[in-house]
């Protein structure tokens, strides 16, 4: 506060002798000429004032007389006739009084006035400065009713002080003391109940530029609102009261360190004011009421969590218990990831303890586990390093939380499974878990074995076998590591058996596990008598791993296994050997094998998974085969063709046999030995009609055909294909293949008949389609059927046209080549007519069978190939001509005088020669094709007939000039 007022004693009088002192000093240094008056022209205030210090009690301060300088100033005043400089003297008395006053009010023993002279003086000037009369140079109203408040102020008299103010306020609202101003009016709106109109002067003060003021402002305008009942908007301003104390605290981290720096006072103001924050948050909606001011203020604060603690600590030393944990836990959710989240979590715990509250500190602790455990994402960014409390609570929970959750499944074991297998899983989690987070502990071994249990039990096999494995081989444990190692034999098992649908990788993986897991078992635990049968079953799991060389070492280690293994035993080991020599290319070690297997087979034929006397065979057999495979990588055709034609006689029932006599007779293909070939497969159809491989050899039997020049036998066999395949592709190219190899062989009937069923049935490829269609024109043409020929020839140009984006050059050439064979008719038609009497009906044929002519011609034209254009464009230059000529040659009437006949050739001629232009026009336009390159057939009819119809241009003769060297 700028006034002092009786509030403070000792304070006040400490100011009014610094302030007396400060004057007096002035007045020393300065004289009459500046006393009172800034360099601005204007009143210092006592924002203007340096730092009071304490002066050396060995100097001596000069005592001044006030009374003689007064007596100086009345001098002046009764001297001076100007009436600004009589303002200016009254300005310095009127100081000296107030001075006076403030040293008398020090001195005083009681509580009379003190400060009437310098009011009246300031009244007075004030006045003055109403009238007529000019202001002196730097005297102000605004300074006057400062120093005339300040000192109804300092006398008591602070409603007549405030009235003042108010003055100054409304008459000078940007007065150098409008701050001082706003702050005092404030404070006597607060101490009169008035806290909106002290929120307003509080609220420009904050607004003002006087920076000592603004926070202290900031402050009691939060408690205004405070007062109001407006706890949202205190909350604001509360918050920039915080903003500007430990607002540069970036982190939560940094918040003590700010406190420390701000100095106790500050920081009991830091405390006082979270202290009624958490009033005003209690009011509203408590924690929710944090994150909505979080968001009003633009973001979240260093300083949230004291609010979060202030909150909850209140709720809590209310009985509120509920609410103190929910504040806590508000917290934890909305800053998941700080460092006091933990501290906070646990306080909920231990707010619901002292509430007395059991049902929620469970679900609690596994919260807590959750949310700073090993698995969290708390735990994960601070890789581990989450606080020695936080730490040591996470012990104790995992315990608890997993002996509640084991102790739980036991109980509801016998009577409800479905939930005995959730609570095993749930007591498997926090066991788990307190396996990963204290790895080095020493329970983890018991905890382990645990957990493999309640993973077992729940169904979560495969974590199960995980466990079971480090209790039997990574611990050792002597009192279960046995049973523990059969388990993780017996675990993957089930998974391999197991009726859901799994990735193979997975399957494979289990397969490798149980591998694994049994060798393992067998080397530590080698006096269990489960040791040799489960090695017996990971020779046989090493096999179907495609491990021949693993297996077969496995298998002769159960043969040579001391004591002897029993005899089904030694009979799967035996197999599993014979196929593992087998599969590493030991062929004749695997017969030596096999025949053990069919020595044992009568004694243990009814062994589960043993092969009956046929599959032995089929194995034996197979072995031969590998051996003629061998002969023909080393590039001896001739004897292995001959091993598998012997396997037809020493293994005929087997089904390898009847492959070998197959594949005898590919290899005779591959060495062109055709005639061999054909009798090796025409062998095979006898004995193996039925087989499947028969299917296949009507295209081998065509290979061999062709290559003997066997074509309509080959040609046969291509529609045994075409009729017998189901693949479409197959039955087309089967088809069309077949034609020309009847075409070949000079069954021109057969091919006709197949060139038509493909050119019907396979409209696409369109290529293929079409040169069938083009087979057949040339056929028809060739046994002289011109209507047939015909109709295919039409067919190739309705095909292209309806071709689409299909289209191609081969196409449009067929096409175009067709067309111009189906148009010799038109054109023929047309020369055929002759012009006779009566003209004007032959006219109106003949020119019906032009349009007729010339339309087909134009067809042509339209697939532009070149070949065609031009005796397209010849023939319809030639139509026209012949009309011409036609018209010239008609019948005359007989019955014409010479005059008349004269007249009539005049008249056709006038008909004719349109036509003869025309026939030009078209001409020279094909003649001139040949100035680009093009001199065709096409061309070179044109340049005949315009030859004819202009000799003088086209049937010139070429001249020679001779010239002679000489001079003359």
């Amino acid at each position: 506060m700028i006034f002092l007022t009786k509030q403070s004693t000792r304070s006040r009088t400490t100011r009014v002798t610094l302030l007396a002192l400060i004057i007096a000093s002035s007045v020393h240094l300065q004289g009459c000429g500046t006393f009172g008056i800034g360099d601005d022209g204007r009143g210092k205030t006592l924002a203007d004032l340096p730092d009071a210090k304490i002066p050396n009690a060995k100097t001596k301060v000069e005592v001044l007389d006030m009374a003689r300088i007064e007596q100086s100033y009345q001098r002046a005043l009764a001297a001076a006739e100007e009436p600004a400089l009589r303002q200016q003297i009254m300005v310095r008395i009127a100081d000296l009084e107030m001075a006076r006053s403030e040293k008398a009010q020090l001195d005083a023993t009681d509580t009379r006035r003190q400060y009437d002279k310098p009011i009246a003086l300031y009244n007075e000037l004030l006045k003055m400065q109403g009238a007529a009369a000019p202001s002196a140079k730097g005297i102000q109203p605004d300074q006057l009713r400062y120093k005339l408040a300040k000192a109804m102020s300092l006398d008591g008299r602070t409603e007549e002080a405030s009235v003042i103010l108010d003055q100054l306020a409304q008459t000078n609202p940007d007065s150098p003391f409008m701050a001082e101003t706003q702050f005092r009016r404030a404070e006597k709106s607060f101490a009169d109940g008035d806290y909106a109109a002290a929120e307003r002067n509080y609220d420009a003060v904050v607004k003002g530029n006087n920076a000592e003021l603004q926070q202290n402002a900031l402050y009691m305008k939060g408690w205004a609102q405070f007062k109001r009942g407006d706890y949202d908007l205190a909350l604001k301003s509360f918050a920039g009261v915080l903003d500007q104390l430990i607002g540069h605290a970036t982190n939560p981290q940094d918040v003590d360190a700010a406190l420390t720096d701000i100095g106790l006072s500050k920081a009991n103001l830091v405390k006082d004011t979270l202290r009624v924050m958490g009033l005003s948050l209690s009011y509203l909606d408590g924690a929710k009421s944090i994150s909505e001011l979080q968001l009003a203020l633009g973001g979240p604060r260093a300083y949230e969590y004291l609010l979060y603690q202030q909150l909850g600590q209140l709720y809590l030393e209310q009985k509120r218990f509920t609410d103190s944990a929910e504040t806590y836990q508000h917290f934890v959710q909305h800053n998941p990831n700080s460092d006091f989240s933990p501290s906070f979590s646990i306080k909920a715990i231990d707010v619901y303890q002292q509430g007395d509250f059991p049902s929620l500190i469970l679900p609690a602790k596994q919260e807590f586990v959750e949310r700073y455990g090993i698995s969290s994402n708390f735990w994960t960014q601070r890789k581990g390093a989450i606080g020695d409390n936080a730490l040591a609570y996470l012990h104790q929970s995992l315990q608890e939380l997993a002996q509640y959750e084991h102790a739980q499944a036991q109980t509801l074991k016998a009577t409800n499974k479905a939930d005995s297998t959730a609570a095993f899983a749930r007591a498997a989690k926090w066991y788990r878990e307190f396996v990963q987070t204290f790895a080095k502990d020493a329970q983890v071994a018991e905890m382990t074995f645990l957990l493999a249990e309640c993973l077992n039990e729940s169904g979560d096999l495969i974590p199960a076998m995980e466990a079971y494995e480090q209790v039997a081989y990574g611990y050792m444990d002597q009192l279960r590591g046995a049973d523990a190692g059969y388990a993780a034999i017996l675990i993957p098992q089930q998974l391999i058996q197991s009726a859901r649908s799994l990735p193979d990788n997975r399957m494979e993986e289990w397969q490798n596990r149980k591998i694994q897991n049994a060798l393992n078992f067998a080397d530590v635990y080698k006096n269990d008598p489960r040791a040799v049968v489960v090695l017996a079953e990971a020779a046989n799991d090493l096999l179907q791993q495609n491990r021949y060389v693993d297996a077969k070492n496995i298998a002769e280690r159960v043969i040579a296994w001391q004591p002897p293994a029993e005899g089904s035993l030694q009979f799967t080991s035996w197999l599993i050997l014979g196929h593992s020599r087998f599969e590493t290319k030991e062929y004749a070690a695997a017969e030596q094998a096999y025949v053990q297997v069919l020595n044992l087979l009568p004694a243990h034929g009814k062994t589960p998974g043993a092969p009956s006397a046929q599959q032995v065979r089929e194995r034996i057999a197979a072995s031969i085969y590998r051996q003629a495979e061998a002969s023909l990588e080393f590039g001896d055709k001739d004897a292995a063709i001959a091993q598998l034609l012997r396997i037809t006689q020493v293994t005929p029932d087997t089904e390898v046999a009847i492959k070998a006599q197959y594949d005898a007779g590919v290899y005779l293909m591959d060495q062109e030995k055709w005639t061999q070939a054909e009798n090796v497969y025409t062998s095979f159809r006898k004995k193996y009609p039925q087989h499947a491989l028969a299917a296949t050899l009507p295209a081998k039997m065509v290979l061999i055909y062709q290559n003997q020049n066997k074509w309509q036998q080959a040609a046969d066999e291509l529609v045994v294909m075409e009729r017998t395949s189901t693949d479409p592709d197959v039955k087309r190219q089967s088809l069309y293949m077949g034609a020309e190899l009847y075409e070949k062989s000079g069954k021109l009937s057969q091919a006709i008949e197949q060139y038509q069923r493909y050119a019907t049935q396979y409209p696409r490829p369109l290529a293929n389609n079409l040169e069938a269609q083009f087979k057949l024109t040339e056929l028809y043409k060739a046994s002289a059927n011109r209507d047939k020929r015909n109709y295919w020839l039409q067919n190739i140009v309705n095909t292209h046209n309806r071709a689409g984006s299909e289209k191609s050059d081969r196409s449009t050439w067929l096409a175009a080549s067709a067309q111009t064979e189906i148009s010799q008719a038109s054109y023929d038609e047309f020369a055929r007519i002759s012009l006779t009497l009566p003209l004007k009906a032959s006219l109106q044929r003949k020119r019906a069978a032009m349009e007729k002519a010339i339309k087909a011609q134009e067809q042509i034209l339209a697939y532009g190939v070149s070949e065609f254009t031009t005796e397209a464009s010849f023939k319809i230059g030639e139509v026209y001509a012949q009309l011409s000529r036609d018209l010239m040659n008609s019948q005359r009437p007989k019955d014409l005088d010479e005059l008349a006949l004269e007249q009539y050739e005049i008249l056709l001629e006038e008909q004719a020669y349109p036509f003869e232009e025309k026939a030009i026009e078209i001409h020279q336009a094909n003649a001139q094709r040949s100035w680009k390159g093009t001199y065709d057939a096409g061309v070179k009819r044109s340049f005949a007939a315009l030859a004819k119809l202009l000799p003088g241009r086209y049937n010139k003769s070429e001249m020679r000039l001779e010239v002679s060297d000489e001079i003359h």
